[in-house]
């Protein structure tokens, strides 16, 4: 059936609720049991920080999360810690 695990990356994140949404469609679970993993899953991504970045860098990382918030895969007061970190940690050029 479905898979949990304990971290997700981003891409694993999206492929996991892809499949959620073809399960769903083919009626193998509700969208109630689809609505508690897709909890489960955002919960549990991981995106890998840098200690430090460079202007350009920064820049990249932080396209990076607005994508991954748009899609849904993290949370939008993750991305908002995230991109905190980011630039409290972007080296002035």
């Amino acid at each position: 059936m479905f898979e949990m695990k304990e971290t997700y990356t981003p891409a694993q994140a999206k492929r996991a609720k892809e499949q959620l949404e073809q399960l769903v469609a083919a009626k193998k679970i509700s969208s109630r049991q689809a609505a508690a993993h897709r909890m489960h899953i955002a919960r549990r991504v991981r995106v890998a920080l840098k200690s430090s970045y460079t202007t350009p860098a920064a820049r990249r990382a932080k396209t990076e999360i607005d994508k991954l918030t748009e899609a849904g895969t993290i949370p939008p007061m993750s991305a908002r810690a995230y991109r905190a970190h980011i630039t409290k940690r972007t080296m002035a050029a």
